[in-house]
């Protein structure tokens, strides 16, 4: 009679994923080149199931073979380049974001395009804010923001297609649920040089965003304001947007964007 003792398979990945961790933190400045044998010894570990975890980091790019011996792979340069983005963006627009809030009295925002979502990964509050849950780290429609909305605009098609396919959430009352209709208005923004959302993400919230440009002109985030409709009032709309447009120019340009032309409030 054969005994099948059962193993908890989530422990033994996760038991996997620690030794693999593990593994890439030995990598220093000081030495970056590490053979099988050092790396079992260094961490008490059995060799096969170093050469095993060995193997599949560098499948995976995490590792790169040098002879008999590994050193980091891109795959890792890969994720401090965007860890280097948002500590990068979140310096540079720290000071124009409370500069921002100071002269509007609303909540300001740097948000980026993570798939089909947004994500804020800087914001400064104002003495009142909206009630929004606009955290840091947290992700919202793309459609039916200001901020995504520019960050649609002025990205790959490809990525508008993909949003369109999964279908557009029906949020507030304004939100554009129609895909013709997100095209169109996604073509004006990308004329006009900013987006204004009107009861789209919430009822009785206006938000307003413009895009940000690193130094080879890509936009890769938006400079966001939001505030109640009563607060922010037609006829103060065209001031708003000129800040924010101002602002998002301002972390452009720290961020080594030199501008081709100044844009202005139609």
């Amino acid at each position: 009679m054969i005994c099948i003792i059962p193993t908890n398979k989530k422990t033994s990945v996760l038991q996997s994923v620690q030794n693999g961790l593990q593994i890439l933190k030995l990598f220093t400045i000081k030495k970056p080149v590490w053979g099988i044998t050092e790396i079992a010894n260094a961490l008490e570990m059995n060799k096969s199931s170093v050469s095993r975890l060995v193997s599949d980091l560098t499948a995976e790019s995490f590792l790169q073979k040098e002879g008999n011996k590994y050193s980091l792979g891109f795959s890792l340069l890969s994720i401090s380049g965007v860890i280097t983005f948002h500590l990068e963006i979140h310096r540079e627009s720290k000071d124009i974001l409370k500069k921002l809030v100071s002269d509007l009295g609303e909540s300001a925002h740097v948000a980026i395009l993570e798939g089909i979502e947004i994500t804020y990964v800087h914001k400064v509050e104002c003495s009142n804010p909206v009630p929004l849950l606009s955290s840091i780290g947290k992700k919202n429609p793309v459609s039916c923001t200001s901020a995504g909305k520019v960050l649609l605009a002025f990205g790959r098609k490809n990525i508008v297609n993909s949003i369109i396919r999964e279908g557009l959430p029906r949020m507030g009352p304004n939100s554009q649920t129609d895909p013709e209709q997100l095209n169109y208005q996604l073509r004006q923004i990308k004329k006009q040089g900013y987006s204004i959302c009107i009861d789209e993400m919430h009822d009785n919230v206006v938000s307003i965003a413009a895009p940000v440009r690193d130094y080879t002109g890509e936009v890769v985030a938006a400079v966001s304001v939001v505030g109640t409709r009563d607060r922010i009032q037609n006829h103060e709309i065209k001031r708003f947007t000129g800040r924010v447009m101002e602002a998002a120019n301002e972390v452009s340009m720290r961020l080594g964007n030199i501008p081709e032309k100044e844009w202005s409030v139609h």
